[in-house]
C-alpha cells in the first residue's frame, strides 16, 4: 500500500479533519510538552474506540510505525517521534476519546485511551 492510499484509507474511517499530514500542522504532536522531537508521515486522531480499531489495523497493514499519545506530557518521550525512522510514522493522539465511566457508585471507573485524570478528578 502506497502512503496515499493509507492517508485516503485513514481519511475515509475517521473523517479527513482528524487526519494530519501537513508537516507544519501537526508539530505539536510532534514534539513533546518537554523534550523529544521527530518526523510522523500522519496524526489520526479518532473520535470513538471503533474508528480508532480500524485506522490501527489499516496502519498495521501498511507495516508503519505506531506512536500512541495521549496528553504529549514529553515526560519520557515515549509519545513523541525521536529523529528519523526507517519507515514511517503514524501518530495516535487519543485526546478525542476522553471518555470515563463510573461505575460502582464511582468506586470503580472505566476509561478510554483519551481520559484524564484532571477529568477524573472534576468527575469525583
Amino acid at each position: 500500500m502506497t502512503d496515499d492510499a493509507l492517508i485516503a484509507e485513514l481519511k475515509g474511517i475517521v473523517g479527513a479533519r482528524h487526519v494530519r499530514t501537513d508537516p507544519k500542522a501537526p508539530e505539536r504532536f510532534r514534539t513533546g510538552f518537554r523534550s523529544g522531537e521527530g518526523e510522523a508521515m500522519a496524526v489520526v486522531i479518532p473520535g470513538t474506540l471503533q474508528e480508532f480499531w480500524g485506522a490501527l489495523c489499516a496502519v498495521v497493514a501498511a507495516d508503519k510505525i505506531i506512536i500512541m499519545q495521549a496528553a504529549n506530557t514529553g515526560l519520557t518521550e515515549g509519545s513523541t517521534p525521536k529523529g528519523r525512522y526507517e519507515r514511517g510514522v503514524v501518530i495516535f493522539s487519543t485526546l478525542r476519546l476522553r471518555k470515563l465511566h463510573l461505575i460502582d457508585e464511582g468506586r470503580q471507573i472505566v476509561s478510554h485511551p483519551g481520559g484524564t485524570l484532571y477529568e477524573l478528578e472534576r468527575l469525583l
